[in-house]
């Protein structure tokens, strides 16, 4: 690039070039941002409904009896002795007792992004396989800032779905209870906006819950929250399409009809590209849009 181009699209020239020249990779950079720190965690259980530890593995009933030890060391990003980076965006270095900071540049800022989100992403995939293999289970914990209205804890599940391309999508299942269900009650695939994820939009399901008397599955998008991968877009079409199959065979008895689609802001991306493959869903809605996002842009009403 030449000196007198601006330093974001410096940045995004760099980003798409060691991408492998993929649209995808830029358009996820300027598209997605998952809450960081997210607004929720999955807390792990064994089988024996013991509490597992972020980074400890789930063992067999073969592998109780051997006292292993995990092995030591952290990768907490932290700055060391010698230096580090900050989450600011600053590059930290420290000589003979004296701190100096210096700001990195967009490029240097968008390339350790994408490359702790590649990194997340690895970890990620591997701890989550090695949980489906040893039944690990999941229950939802919430940022306690939230405020949740009143809910049954007993109605709702935390899981972890498989997709075919080895990314586990975290996902919330609110159930209508066993007396109230019949064959003819709805289940909505919630699809959320950009900027938020399952912990935030759990009032939402909630209520939406309750108030419609109907299932509501959301879920987080690949590279958000507990969802392994990376923000993409047609990772979100590929999460979408795993959320369906297994609402399908879990929670809405094989019966398509009974299936609502609902899409809000970014999330009426995936809803529409599903929508449109298979026609046999019950309907769709989609709350603010991209089209209402244009309007806000310009002039245009």
């Amino acid at each position: 690039m030449c000196c007198c181009c601006p330093g974001a699209i410096s940045a995004l020239f760099c980003l798409w070039c060691q991408s492998g020249c993929s649209k995808g990779t830029v358009a996820g950079a300027l598209t997605f941002f998952p809450p960081e720190p997210p607004l929720y965690q999955f807390e792990r259980r064994d089988k024996k409904g013991r509490v597992l530890g972020e980074n400890e593995d789930a063992k067999d009933d073969d592998d109780e009896d051997k006292n292993g030890e995990t092995a030591a060391g952290s990768d907490d990003g932290s700055v060391g002795e010698i230096g580090g980076r900050s989450k600011s965006g600053e590059v930290v270095t420290q000589t003979k007792g004296q701190t100096q900071h210096k700001m990195k540049s967009p490029i240097e800022q968008l390339t350790e992004q994408a490359a702790e989100r590649r990194r997340r992403a690895k970890e990620r995939n591997i701890r989550d396989a090695k949980d489906a293999a040893h039944g690990v289970t999941y229950k939802l914990l919430l940022d306690p800032r939230l405020q949740v209205p009143p809910h049954d804890d007993g109605a709702i599940e935390a899981v972890k779905i498989p997709s075919k391309r080895g990314v586990y999508v975290a996902a919330v299942v609110y159930r209508v209870p066993a007396v109230r269900r019949h064959d003819r009650t709805k289940t909505i695939i919630y699809s959320h906006g950009n900027a938020t994820d399952v912990g935030a939009m759990f009032p939402m399901q909630v209520v939406l819950a309750h108030s419609l008397d109907c299932n509501v599955v959301i879920y987080d998008y690949s590279g958000y929250g507990e969802s392994g991968g990376v923000p993409d877009e047609n990772n979100t079409y590929r999460d979408i399409t795993a959320v369906f199959d297994y609402v399908l065979e879990k929670v809405a008895d094989g019966k398509p009809q009974n299936v609502i689609l609902y899409g809000q802001s970014v999330g009426s991306g995936p809803c529409c590209y599903f929508a449109a493959k298979n026609p046999d869903v019950g309907g769709m809605i989609l709350h603010s849009p991209f089209t209402s996002g244009m309007r806000v842009l310009t002039p245009s009403r």
